[in-house]
This record gives structure tokens, sequence and C-alpha cells, in this order.
């Protein structure tokens, strides 16, 4: 009877000393999952399939001579779009709450979906002006499956869709600006993390 009270009182202590134990690890174990964060500082969590990496350039030919004006990136989840955003303002902000003008927008913003191995970019280009009406939108390159933008003032809105691979670089025609130097919007998916 000692000896079973002993053998009692022993896993109690075993048990005793080993619950917090486990308990601590099952807490400091976290879920393994990338970040998807948006550029409005929200985050939420990709919770399945792979994480790209959205890379997006806007640039100008000058005498040959191509220049970088604007570049954006973001983490893109394979289910849930993505929001990417390079844009100065120049001048003095708006009075009063007033609606900031396009004109005084300078880069890239926009939003991109994935749908297996589709992309669908919605971006707005904001082109740097010379103070005229210039930098009228020029369809798009023919055969590239898009719709044609559209151009309000010096913002032109592309929308593009297109069959992506990764690391690859694909380059949308956007227009002329001011200077009437042809511009182009490059977007490229990379791997991101792993989930």
């Amino acid at each position: 009877m000692k000896q079973g009270f002993v053998v009692v009182a022993s896993c109690f202590l075993v048990a005793l000393f080993a619950f917090p134990l486990t308990a601590t690890k099952a807490h400091a174990a976290p879920a393994s999952r990338s970040p998807y964060s948006a550029n409005d500082g929200e985050s939420t969590l990709c919770v399945s399939g792979p994480v790209y990496i959205i890379d997006v350039h806007v640039v100008v030919t000058i005498n040959g001579v191509e220049r970088t004006i604007s570049s954006a990136s973001s983490e893109v989840c394979s289910v849930n779009p993505a929001n990417f955003s390079d844009v100065v303002v120049q001048g003095p902000p708006p009075q009063d709450g007033a609606p900031l003008e396009v004109s005084k927008k300078v880069g890239v913003e926009g939003t991109i979906r994935l749908n297996g191995r589709t992309a669908v970019l919605e971006t707005n280009v904001y082109l740097p002006t010379k103070g005229g009406n210039g930098g009228q939108c020029a369809n798009s390159q023919p055969g590239d499956g898009g719709t044609p933008c559209k151009s309000a003032s010096l913002g032109v809105n592309l929308s593009k869709t297109w069959i992506f691979s990764r690391n690859a670089w694909r380059d949308f025609y956007v227009g002329p600006d001011d200077n009437g130097d042809p511009v182009k919007v490059l977007v490229r998916l990379s791997d991101g993390p792993v989930n």
C-alpha cells in the first residue's frame, strides 16, 4: 500500500509539473502564415495558396533612355486582391477639404487580383505636367488582350488582364506624357514568402 501511494504521488507530481510546460508550448507556437500587407496600414493573413510580390514601375522614354518616374510594390495573396501606391502630390494641398486635382498627382496606384495564373490589373497612372493639356491616352498595343485606357488630364486609367509568368516583366503602353514622350507601366509578379 505504501508503494502504491508513492507511485500515485509521483505520478501526480510529474503531471503537476508537465501540464504548465505543455500549456506554455501550445501558446508559444503561432500559426505559420505569411502577412498580406495593404498600403493603408491594415494587415490580414493569407489563408491559403501562394504569396506573390508585385512590382510596378512607370517608365518614360526620353531620347531613347528609359527613366523610372514611379515604383510601387506589395504582397499579393493568391485569394485576396492587393493595393499598391506610390503617389506624390505637387504643390500646396487643396483648401477646406476640396478634392485633390488629378493634375497635382505624380505616380501610380491601383489594385491587382489573381485568379490562378491570370492577373487582373486596375491602375491609375499620374504623369508629370508642364501645365498644358497634352498627354492624351493612346490605345493599347495590339494583341495584348486588354481594353484601351482612358485619359483625364494626365491621369490615365489602365485595366489589363494577362496570364503571368513568375519573375517575368510585362509592359503595357500608357500613352505620351506632356512632352510627347512614350510612357509604359512595367509589372512583375515574383515568389513571395512561403505559407
